[in-house]
């Protein structure tokens, strides 16, 4: 197998196709979010608008053989990003709904007003961000993982970050994802914070109690 990492070209459609299919096909614990949502275009935007049509200069893709295997969506200054999101994609994403550009089923539904009780109840881990102000999301499809690729990416992006002047770097996951934290391990990463989400956006198809962790790690 051919594998290489390359940069996210914002002028490439098949780029951008590519990281909202596999953000879909990988949302819950590495494995497809169809079970918990339907609609396809409002799942993507909330989880990469940012990275594909805002900022889209930190990007790397993973490649095997030619194939997009897997991508890692970068942004060195989180707190910019929050700005832009809550100023910009939050208002265009309840334009959407409210206009019926995204159409939603009862599922669909579900989650978000799960997501939402979360954010009131505060059940978000409140990073500091001037210990370490980039993050980054990564995620691949299972044909590809445990080929080194992952490592090789995230090795790159963390170089990337340090060119930059960049101090530290977190990144959120949760318990679903068994295989995660030993990879983030592995990397430098520890985990800075869990919280027990007290009901996730996965009930009832997933009853296990879910927890939030972020992880980080100095440059």
């Amino acid at each position: 197998m051919k594998k290489e990492i390359v940069r996210y070209d914002p002028s490439n459609p098949a780029h951008r196709e590519a990281v909202r299919r596999i953000v879909y096909d990988t949302g819950f614990g590495g494995e497809t979010v169809a079970p918990y949502f339907d609609n396809f275009d409002l799942f993507a935007d909330m989880l990469t608008l940012y990275y594909t049509d805002y900022d889209a200069s930190h990007n790397f893709l993973a490649m095997a053989d030619g194939e997009i295997a897997g991508y890692l969506l970068g942004c060195p200054d989180t707190a910019a990003c929050d700005s832009v999101t809550k100023r910009e994609i939050y208002p265009a994403l309840l334009r959407g709904i409210i206009s019926g550009r995204y159409k939603l089923t009862p599922k669909d539904l579900l989650y978000i007003r799960r997501s939402l009780s979360a954010m009131i109840r505060g059940e978000h881990i409140a990073t500091p961000t001037d210990v370490y102000p980039a993050h980054l999301h990564i995620d691949f499809l299972p044909q590809y993982r445990r080929a080194g690729l992952g490592s090789k990416i995230m090795l790159e992006y963390m170089d990337y970050l340090r060119g930059l002047g960049v101090k530290g770097v977190h990144l959120g996951t949760s318990s679903a994802h068994r295989s995660a934290l030993p990879f983030y391990a592995k990397l430098g990463f520890s985990v800075y914070s869990r919280l027990r989400m007290s009901e996730t956006v996965f009930a009832p198809l997933h009853p296990q109690d879910l927890y939030g962790i972020v992880c980080v790690k100095l440059l």
